[in-house]
């Protein structure tokens, strides 16, 4: 919730379209809830007393409604849209900002794979939901609102129909939630894995076709595709319940509301035509209470985009270069380097805890752990040897200083 709320400081400067975009759904909302207690008007007053003047006008009125719900309704789509493409637009840019200001170590824990799906699927997930609030967020608790208000209006006695179905359809949205959400996480992660296979054999392309592991590679991304299929086979069917279950609800609410209303009809307690609107504000209500669950099960899985996104936004660079850093009081930003570098007892984990030294770790004469430590002077030529993996990449990765040492320092002297 808190990573959501966050995220929503990207909408800001695009208030007006956001701010519009409700507005116009009230208005095509209002409209809405007018036209059950037009038909009403038509079947009670109308055709009940062979009154076609008062068919005609209200159905008039009812067309003149309409009109006006539909003009707020396209007003909202496209301002709800505008709204939502800019915020995505924004929360892009600056994520892929934030990823061009992270140390390699920062890159290393996040994963080439995993920033992918962050600025494209995950940024996808939460300008949907953007849209989605900026429209159905709005209509649906308003019309479930307002039909509501109107289905007590009709008729009390009927309305207690809506009030036995709730908590029923709350408990099984509560159930829903609080499955899905973990669900639709693990998909986000398992596309991750997708996008990094995906990754290391684009940018590797030429050493899989050298080597002839083509159909290695090819079985272990049908691994991950299936597993991500897996996974979100699992997490829509979870989710799947709902639909079958919303309309079970809505079906007995009808079915409830044609045999009780059917009685008050027959012994005149209530007319046609008030059975009519309240059936339509039933299934209004029933309707909105289901367009609510989806919206509901959106935000689960935007929810868990956005705590992915939130996470890469509050990275801090673990390589600091300002001078008043307290880990590097020392550090310069800029300097014209005389060419020599020196290693004084240099360790080197990528392990932030020390654990797992890549570079020194050896047992030294005065019983610490040894670094490595070597002088390589102006036009002076010095060879790193040692097998795959042995660190001789790690080391040159220190020069530059891409990594911070774990322990010891390189120095390189500035010109004087």
């Amino acid at each position: 919730m808190k990573s959501m709320k966050s995220l929503m400081k990207f909408l800001k400067p695009y208030w007006f379209w956001a701010t519009l975009a409700p507005l116009l759904m009230v208005l095509e909302v209002v409209m809405d809830l007018m036209q059950p207690r037009m038909i009403q008007r038509i079947v009670d007053v109308g055709l009940a007393q062979l009154d076609m003047q008062v068919v005609i006008t209200t159905g008039l009125w009812m067309i003149g409604f309409a009109f006006i719900g539909a003009i707020g309704g396209v007003g909202c789509t496209v301002f709800s849209v505008l709204a939502s493409l800019s915020f995505g637009a924004d929360l892009r840019d600056t994520l892929f900002k934030k990823v061009q200001s992270l140390s390699f170590s920062n890159i290393d824990e996040l994963e080439t794979g995993q920033l992918v799906t962050r600025l494209t699927n995950d940024v996808v997930q939460v300008e949907g939901l953007v849209s989605m609030m900026l429209r159905i967020m709005v209509r649906a608790p308003l019309m479930l609102l307002g039909s509501l208000v109107m289905v007590f209006i009709t008729n009390p006695r009927l309305a207690l129909l809506v009030v036995a179905l709730g908590p029923p359809v709350g408990a099984m949205l509560y159930f829903v939630i609080r499955k899905a959400y973990p669900m639709f996480g693990e998909v986000q992660r398992r596309l991750d894995g997708l996008n990094t296979v995906m990754q290391e054999n684009l940018a590797g392309v030429r050493v899989v076709k050298a080597f002839v592991r083509g159909d290695h590679e090819i079985k272990r991304f049908g691994r991950v595709n299936d597993a991500l299929m897996d996974q979100t086979v699992r997490a829509v069917r979870t989710v799947a319940i709902v639909w079958p279950f919303m309309m079970i609800a809505v079906n007995l609410g009808v079915i409830g509301a044609l045999w009780f209303g059917g009685r008050m009809v027959t012994v005149g307690s209530m007319q046609m035509g008030q059975l009519i609107a309240f059936i339509n504000y039933l299934m209004r209500t029933l309707m909105s209470l289901m367009f609510v669950s989806m919206l509901i099960i959106n935000w689960a899985r935007a929810q868990a985009s956005a705590d992915r996104i939130q996470e890469v936004l509050l990275s801090e660079p673990t390589v600091q270069s300002e001078p008043t850093v307290q880990t590097k009081p020392d550090a310069l930003t800029d300097f014209a380097p005389r060419g020599r570098v020196a290693f004084e007892n240099v360790t080197f984990s990528y392990d932030r805890a020390g654990h797992d030294l890549v570079l020194g770790g050896g047992t030294g004469d005065n019983g610490g752990p040894p670094g490595i430590s070597f002088v390589a002077e102006p036009g002076q030529t010095v060879a790193l040897l040692g097998a795959t993996g042995a660190g001789k990449s790690s080391l040159v990765h220190l020069i530059p200083r891409f990594y911070d040492v774990t322990g010891g320092r390189v120095t390189i002297p500035a010109a004087v």
